[in-house]
């Protein structure tokens, strides 16, 4: 047996979840450690963005 670990674009999760089932695969949750991680990244992520004028900065209300 073969353990992968992927990454998919949220709206591609729904479809890659069907082709799992569709061939038996074991779907195992990611971790909270991984999860924290990525929010963090995408954290930094958008800072970088608002930094350069690539997104509009988080007023008050956004947060």
């Amino acid at each position: 047996m073969t353990t992968l670990t992927i990454q998919v674009k949220d709206n591609d999760t729904k479809f890659l979840l069907e082709v799992l089932k569709r061939i038996d695969a074991k779907v195992i949750l990611s971790s909270k450690k991984q999860k924290l991680l990525n929010g963090i990244k995408q954290g930094l992520k958008e800072a970088k963005d608002i930094k350069d004028g690539k997104i509009a900065p988080l007023s008050l209300d956004d947060i």
